[in-house]
């Protein structure tokens, strides 16, 4: 099965769990709006959610599938022992981390802040999730390594499903509901993975206790796994509490939070699908050395900035009428409506350089070499807490300064893996040079879709239905004209045996 095939298998399922994430958030903004019971429930489903990256998808995950898929292309039984030794050890060590959470929450409900008690309750049905959600991520990391991708992908469904059920009730039971459904979903990802596990080759792993080699090694490389594939996580968390601490008023946390999802969109079925997709082809390469590494790089970095570069400029001018479609209804009121706008331009600016940044930092763990990724994260977690304290307390920003921040600090840290990838011997990941066309393209589609929506503004007293169809227009309107302006040759299959980070005199912009 081909990357575009692979990354097509993922981002379609990807696809569905976003629109039923977007019918999710747009219950919630209706019901709860800027309240304090859904910026608590945020706060509290950061925690977790963090603890799932830096333990499960994003970090541990990101070590275990190249030692996993070189291991079982040497022998298949001994990699699902190591395997079956990952996930035992994962279950005790979460399992014990989440009895210390538990504890740290209910000390929490005696505190006698209203916000820090209410972020407590929240937070205690969550926590047992990580366990489950963690152990999901290594299932869906051993299914990938074996060319079975449908199963991870269409897992998130099952979390906005339960969510999704719960917003039926009157809205101070929904919101105490919430904590349960995300612990619900959890369980039911394990038993999804497990059917998935049994019905592909090498089964189900065994369960051991027992230490090996592989597993002593694969602990040394967590610690830097774990920071380097946390930095946007970190951020996020890091963002939410500021604005719950430093911002005024309640509803920062919950602006934030549905500009963000806004990103995650493009960022997720776009970035995530091709990534997922081209990782265990990364850990494959890693053996052919930093050049064959380069290829796969940027065969997968086309992909996803053909769709990137629309994506972002996209979502930066159509953030008012995309607002409006999917948050403007009950006590989502105008004020919400512009502050989130701003958030999400803001974020636009971050598509990019954060979907590439995962990209290039799954080049480095290929290669085993999580220690490069690791210290650019500390940089980039220690700038973006500076920004965001900058540009909360002195701007009139709030909580659209720490999406800018979240900006400049993703541009920052993509510059460096660029400069670093090439230093290492893989060549020019990203050559701007051979991408004028599909820039180019991108920025007419941005000044006609612009243009269309200045002329034709939000009429005074219209909600969702209206801007929906503003919405329709602009991207139909911006399809049009991107699709034509770039063209397709910019996503041509390099030819093999150019060296890493030459211009390829046949089809100069085919390298990305």
């Amino acid at each position: 099965m081909s990357l575009a095939k692979r990354a097509f298998t993922v981002s379609s399922w990807t696809l569905a769990s976003r629109v039923l994430g977007l019918v999710r958030d747009r219950l919630w903004a209706g019901a709860l709006g800027g309240s304090l019971m859904l910026d608590a429930f945020l706060v509290a489903f950061a925690v977790p959610n963090l603890l799932r990256n830096l333990f499960g998808e994003g970090a541990l995950s990101a070590a275990f599938i190249p030692r996993y898929v070189q291991e079982r292309e040497k022998d298949p039984a001994k990699a699902e022992r190591f395997a079956g030794a990952v996930l035992t050890r994962m279950a005790l060590g979460l399992s014990l981390l989440a009895a210390l959470g538990l504890a740290g929450a209910a000390a929490m409900m005696f505190t006698g802040s209203p916000k820090a008690v209410v972020v407590a309750a929240m937070a205690l049905p969550q926590i047992p999730f990580l366990i489950f959600i963690c152990i999901v991520a290594i299932m869906a990391g051993m299914l990938n390594g074996r060319r079975h991708f449908w199963v991870p992908a269409a897992a998130p469904v099952v979390l906005n499903v339960c969510l999704i059920a719960t917003v039926w009730m009157e809205p101070e039971d929904e919101a105490w509901t919430l904590p349960y459904a995300v612990l619900v979903a959890g369980i039911l990802q394990v038993l999804m993975h497990v059917w998935a596990l049994a019905r592909t080759p090498g089964g189900v792993p065994p369960v051991v206790t027992a230490s090996t080699p592989e597993i002593r090694e694969l602990r040394g490389a967590l610690v830097p796994a774990v920071i380097a594939s946390s930095i946007y996580q970190v951020n996020a968390l890091l963002d939410s509490i500021i604005a719950m601490v430093f911002i005024p008023g309640a509803g920062a946390v919950a602006f934030l939070y549905f500009g963000n999802r806004l990103l995650q969109f493009p960022m997720a079925l776009i970035g995530h699908g091709v990534t997922t997709a081209a990782y265990p082809e990364l850990a494959r390469r890693a053996g052919e050395g930093w050049a064959s590494t380069g290829d796969g790089l940027r065969e997968a970095s086309r992909l996803q900035s053909y769709w990137l570069l629309p994506a972002a400029v996209g979502l930066l001018v159509t953030a008012e009428p995309l607002v409006r479609t999917i948050y403007q209804t009950g006590s989502f009121g105008e004020e919400g409506v512009e502050r989130t706008v701003l958030v999400t331009r803001m974020l636009a600016l971050a598509l990019i350089p954060i979907t590439l940044s995962k990209l290039m930092v799954r080049g480095f763990h290929a290669r085993r070499d999580q220690r490069t990724p690791m210290r650019v994260s500390i940089g980039m977690v220690a700038l973006n807490l500076t920004t965001n304290l900058l540009l909360v307390t002195l701007t009139p920003l709030r909580e659209a300064g720490l999406a800018l921040s979240t900006a400049v600090s993703s541009m920052v840290g993509c510059g460096i893996y660029v400069v670093l990838l090439r230093r290492h011997g893989a060549g020019t990941v990203i050559d701007l040079r051979g991408s004028l066309r599909p820039i180019a393209a991108a920025a007419a589609m941005g000044v006609a879709v612009a243009s269309l929506l200045h002329a034709w503004p939000q009429p005074f007293g219209h909600a969702s239905g209206m801007a929906a169809l503003r919405l329709a227009v602009a991207i139909a309107v911006g399809g049009l004209l991107y699709v034509p302006l770039a063209g397709t040759s910019w996503l041509r299959r390099p030819k093999r045996g150019v060296p890493a980070g030459e211009d390829q005199p046949s089809d100069p912009a085919a390298t990305v």
